[in-house]
């Protein structure tokens, strides 16, 4: 419930600051990106429809949908998680400056800009997404060969989903976290002491993401504010709202 609840007091927060007319410019650059990456989804639909036919092949038609439907299911998966790997890396500068204004706007703290440190976050946050990923699909990989062992792949979707959820948290707690000097395991290791809150931060994502059209272009900016909110009050470090 605590989790629930500074979720809850995290979006009252980023809804008022972009009330106020604050951030709104840090939408700009994802939606860019959306445009490109809703170009790749928009192929994929119209390529599994193209295949709509295999259904009326007799005998063997209902498999041959089935498969072509995994095939582009699996595809889709894929470049969602590719657009995510793209967002908290490349879009990671401006996604930093999102975290670090914010943090300004709630407790008075000052980030004077620093290339430098621009260059050592982008970095760090490419290992650490790499790294995300990695164990993503080793965790994935693991429940998979379980279910299959066990007969649990009815609940596979939902196993899947939670773990995804995790690591998106997980990396989008870290533009906080690097701010504070905390070092990429010590983040990891915040992000399993936390982790119903990793994994809320990262449904609010994955949700926000599913929103038609305008999703995209949402998830990115918002769950960066929200993580960062969420973080300065589990460190009760906000002043004012």
């Amino acid at each position: 419930m605590k989790a629930i609840q500074l979720h809850i007091n995290a979006i009252k927060i980023v809804a008022d600051q972009l009330m106020k007319g604050r951030f709104l410019l840090y939408f700009l650059p994802g939606l860019l990106v959306s445009f490109f990456f809703m170009s790749f989804f928009t192929l994929i639909r119209e390529g599994e429809n193209a295949f709509s036919f295999l259904e009326s092949v007799p005998l063997i038609g209902s498999f041959l949908s089935g498969f072509i439907k995994g095939t582009f299911g699996v595809l889709h998966y894929l470049i969602l998680q590719f657009y995510i790997f793209f967002i908290l890396t490349i879009l990671s500068p401006f996604n930093t400056f999102l975290s670090e204004g914010l943090d300004a706007a709630l407790t008075g703290k000052e980030y004077p800009f620093n290339f430098i440190q621009i260059i050592v976050d982008f970095l760090r946050m490419v290992g650490l997404v790499i790294m995300a990923l990695t164990l993503q699909f080793f965790f994935m990989g693991v429940f998979w060969l379980l279910s299959w062992m066990f007969g649990l792949h009815f609940i596979n979707s939902a196993v899947f989903m939670l773990i995804s959820a995790f690591f998106i948290g997980f990396s989008f707690y870290d533009y906080s976290l690097e701010r504070y000097k905390v070092g990429i395991f010590s983040s990891l290791g915040f992000s399993l002491k936390n982790a119903m809150t990793t994994t809320l931060t990262g449904l609010l994502f994955l949700g926000l993401y599913s929103i038609p059209y305008i999703g995209i272009i949402l998830a990115p900016v918002l769950l960066t504010m929200i993580s960062t909110v969420v973080y300065l009050q589990k460190k009760q470090l906000i002043l004012q709202a």
